[in-house]
């Protein structure tokens, strides 16, 4: 028996890209904001690691953390957001 699961695709052309105006080149996120959610890649070490996370607004309408992990490329990023999507 197979199980078929609705995967998420998140596609990087669909985040905008924000640089530091001090560091660009060394520190800057790709971020995509939905209704229900701000997805966020960000960098400090110019690309050599990335922080996927997930925030979601709670009842006081304030935006919480529901996610974040530590990964070696932009894709690994990706498939993380694609895994939490679908949990």
């Amino acid at each position: 028996m197979l199980a078929v699961v609705n995967l998420i695709i998140m596609n990087l052309k669909e985040f905008k890209l924000v640089k530091n105006k001090q560091r660009p080149d060394f520190c800057y996120a790709y971020e995509k904001k939905t209704d229900s959610r701000k997805y966020s890649i960000f960098t400090m070490d110019g690309g050599k690691t990335f922080l996927a996370s997930v925030e979601e607004p709670r009842m006081d309408k304030r935006w919480y953390s529901e996610f974040s992990e530590t990964h070696n490329s932009i894709q690994e990023c990706l498939d993380a957001f694609g895994h939490f999507n679908n949990r």
